[in-house]
């Protein structure tokens, strides 16, 4: 009997598990289906398809996004089928809150709608020199120093973390390496409070200079203010702003987004091409002109999609005047497509296959996988290139 109890129990155990774990299951997938941010158009009527063996409600509070299904009439409050396509619009611009329920009864995501106006860009796909300054000092990583004792010291050890951007040295601000280097010279050896962003937070830590052999002081940080490199431009709009490389500008040793709302675009030639081969991306490699004459616009903003700021006069005229416009996420369909870039001289349109296309708010800068088919660019670069 007892036997028997513990058997069921068991059961019991099991099945509540698999049930919970069912719905996690559900619960993920429905969460990488549908877009955790959506774009439409003001006053147009997008449509939507996720492609899902369920029902949900929509429901937006501030009523100022309408849905419609089959029936085709409008409303702020509406069940849909997600295996059915369904159309979504608003007269009014800015950010709605969308709340999804599954069945109309579980709550299982709200999905921001920001309502824009018709955009138009010019598609570029020509090589940049990029030019960033840091935000601070950023710090790489500590290293250890030799004192005028011979003793192995480790000063800014569990102190500071790579990462960190140093903005003040007891109290005053500091923009360069320069001022960092000149601060810790001037110390005679007394303690430095540094005041550092870390994760979006200000800490203060106090760092002891170090005497090294050759009289000098150090802190034994590894720093950088600044990032190089050339990268491709991807548009420019009808109002002189440009976005550019479609991932932020990282810092190499520590692989972290750089803090910066500084920098400067200039002009930049490709040189070579070394073609990607399987587990070698490849590359392009070439000179930047930091000349002022060769300045192409101001970066204001360094941000996981890309860099973005204003256009200087050159860059509108190497940009040229064919304004397209820009298509939303939605609208994207696997099949044929275009890519165009600047990779030998000539800025050319190459054909490729869209293959793929992913909604997932996991990653956005990988929202869809395309493959190269155009015979020339595979000549060329033998495939997608780092730069491209």
């Amino acid at each position: 009997m007892k036997a028997r109890l513990w058997y069921r129990r068991i059961l019991c155990i099991i099945a509540i598990i698999a049930s919970l774990y069912t719905g996690y299951v559900i619960y993920s997938y429905i969460n990488h289906a549908i877009p955790d941010k959506i774009h439409v158009v003001v006053h147009e009527r997008e449509e939507f398809n996720f492609h899902l063996p369920l029902s949900a409600e929509f429901t937006c509070k501030d009523k100022q996004v309408s849905f419609s299904g089959k029936s085709n009439i409008p409303q702020n409050e509406i069940t849909l089928n997600l295996t059915d396509s369904f159309t979504m619009q608003s007269s009014d611009m800015g950010t709605h809150i969308i709340t999804m329920k599954l069945f109309g009864l579980f709550p299982i995501k709200d999905i921001e709608v920001a309502v824009i106006e018709e955009t138009q860009v010019i598609p570029c796909g020509f090589p940049v020199g990029i030019y960033l300054e840091t935000d601070g000092i950023l710090v790489i990583g500590t290293a250890r120093l030799t004192d005028t004792s011979g003793s192995i010291v480790e000063p800014a050890y569990a102190l500071v973390k790579s990462g960190d951007y140093i903005e003040e040295i007891n109290g005053i601000a500091v923009t360069s390496k320069n001022d960092l280097i000149q601060a810790v010279a001037s110390s005679g050896g007394e303690d430095l409070l540094l005041t550092i962003r870390r994760n979006g937070e200000r800490v203060r830590v106090a760092l002891s200079p170090v005497q090294t052999g050759d009289g000098d002081y150090k802190l034994g940080i590894w720093v950088r203010d600044d990032a190089q490199g050339i990268g491709t431009l991807t548009f420019v709009t009808t109002d002189g702003k440009f976005g550019g490389l479609g991932h932020g500008v990282s810092d190499v040793d520590t692989g972290m987004l750089l803090d910066s709302s500084y920098g400067k675009l200039y002009e930049a030639k490709i040189l070579s091409i070394i073609k990607g081969e399987a587990g070698a991306p490849g590359g392009l490699s070439g000179i930047i002109n930091y000349q002022d004459g060769a300045l192409l616009g101001r970066i204001e903003e360094n941000t996981a999609q890309g860099i973005f700021g204003t256009a200087e006069h050159d860059l509108l005229a190497m940009a040229g005047y064919e304004y397209m416009d820009i298509g939303l996420r939605q609208e994207v369909k696997a099949g044929q497509a275009y890519v165009r870039c600047k990779v030998d001289g000539e800025l050319k349109d190459y054909e490729i296959r869209i293959t793929k296309i992913d909604h997932s708010p996991n990653n956005v800068n990988k929202g869809m996988e395309i493959r190269i088919v155009d015979e020339e660019l595979l000549e060329k670069t033998n495939g997608i290139v780092q730069g491209m």
